[in-house]
């Protein structure tokens, strides 16, 4: 009977082993979904990152052309209203 008894508790020794084995196994394989899970959303997160700075890059650039442009127009403007001042000017009688 003690070599019954014996070889039922190293089968269940050997169940239990295998049973702990398994589960580490599953944990390790979870562990790893969840890290690719992390360095997945660590990478969208860095490319909408980048995403962003190329679009303040293109908003500044766009932001320099207007504003040229605009200095333009004032320019324009500026020599406008100067030849109006003179030819006023001209016009008015003298006393």
């Amino acid at each position: 009977m003690n070599a019954n008894n014996k070889g039922l508790g190293q089968g269940q020794g050997q169940d239990n082993s295998d049973q702990l084995a398994l589960q580490a196994a599953e944990l390790a394989v979870l562990g790893e979904i969840v890290s690719t899970l992390g360095d997945t959303i660590s990478t969208i997160s860095a490319l909408l990152a980048l995403e962003a700075e190329r679009q303040e890059i293109n908003n500044d650039k766009k932001d320099k052309q207007d504003n040229k442009k605009m200095q333009k127009q004032i320019d324009y403007l500026t020599t406008e209203l100067e030849k109006l001042k003179y030819q006023v000017n001209k016009q008015k009688p003298r006393k």
